[in-house]
Formats: C-alpha cells, structure tokens, sequence
C-alpha cells in the first residue's frame, strides 16, 4: 500500500480542481478522439494531462468500470465524474462520452439507411483495419493498469489466472470474476496486529 502521500506529489496542484463543466469538455473531447474503442487509454491520457487522477486512482476507476454491467466508456466516464465532483460531474462526463457517439450514429443511420446493400466495399475495408488499430489502442491503456496490478501484492498472480481463464479456457465470465474477486478479497484481507487479541 502506498503512503498517503505518495498520490498527492504526483496531483496537479497548480491548475484548479476539475468542474462538472470541464469533465464534460474532456470527456466530449475524448470521445471525439476514441474512435474504435480506444476510450480508456485516451481518458488517461486526458485525465494525466491535466494530473487530476494518479495511475492507482485511474487504475481503480478502470476497474470498476470494467467489473460495473454497461459500456466500459460510461461505466469510466461516470466512475471518473463521480470521483472528482460528486453526483453533477458522473452527469455531465457521461453526457460528454455519450454526445459525440450518438450523433455520429445518427448521422450514420441515416445515410447507410439510403443506401442499398449498406456501406460500400471500401468504408467496411477501412472499418476493419480501423479495428486492428483500435486494438492497439486499447492495449495502451490495458498496460499502466496491468502495471499497477503488478505492484499489487497476488496481482501478478490474479491477472494470470484470469488471462488464462477467459483468453485460453474460454470460461464463462461472470464466475471467474466472482473466483477473482474472492482471491483477492482473501490476499488483501485486514490483518490483526500481533499484540491485538
């Protein structure tokens, strides 16, 4: 466990605190920027330029995101709002995550709507290695996270585990989450004292 301060040497402290308002510009700009799934790494990048979060933070925001039912991007928007500024910055960091997305949607719905037989050959080729570019993007934000995990006492050991259980046996996600998160529970559980009774 880090020592409290630890997170706030690496916190901006210079610029003023984060409002529901800038969440919403970074979060909308953000989204603007995360075509093909890449939100999470381009969130971090944001939220790192602006030293509002430290990576352990993040990383816990992320995790929740990912372990919460819904899109991951929201899921993140609203952990990363709500912890910076309460209830009104989750609101208006998933309205700016949402916006950009919706709108391109519609705009795309209506145009492939005219069309027949859907998009042309050459938009669903450059869709496909948008979505291999998409992956990289991804990992970048995968990585300081798994980093984080790393340093975590049994956290080198739980992302194996779970590699290996969801990538390599293919087992249903839910119960290896529940695995995991009781693994966890167990290797970070509070320790008494030797002198305690």
């Amino acid at each position: 466990m880090s020592s409290p301060a630890a997170p706030s040497a690496t916190l901006n402290t210079t610029s003023p605190p984060p409002t529901p308002l800038a969440l919403f510009q970074l979060f909308f700009g953000v989204a603007l920027s995360g075509i093909g799934g890449g939100l999470p790494a381009h969130t971090r990048r944001a939220v790192n330029a602006r030293r509002w979060l430290t990576d352990v933070e993040f990383a816990e925001s992320y995790t929740l995101a990912q372990l919460t039912p819904g899109p991951n991007a929201v899921n993140l928007a609203a952990m990363i709002g709500a912890r910076l500024c309460g209830r009104l910055g989750a609101l208006t960091s998933v309205l700016g995550v949402l916006l950009p997305g919706l709108t391109a949607m519609l705009g795309v719905t209506a145009v492939t709507l005219g069309l027949p037989g859907g998009l042309p050959g050459p938009v669903q080729s450059a869709l496909r290695g948008a979505a291999c570019a998409a992956l990289g993007v991804m990992l970048t934000a995968a990585l300081p996270v798994a980093r984080v995990g790393a340093d975590v006492r049994g956290g080198g050991v739980v992302m194996a585990l779970t590699f290996l259980a969801l990538g390599v046996l293919r087992l249903p996600l839910l119960p290896v989450l529940l695995v995991m998160l009781s693994a966890g529970l167990i290797i970070h559980r509070p320790r008494r004292a030797s002198g305690d009774s």
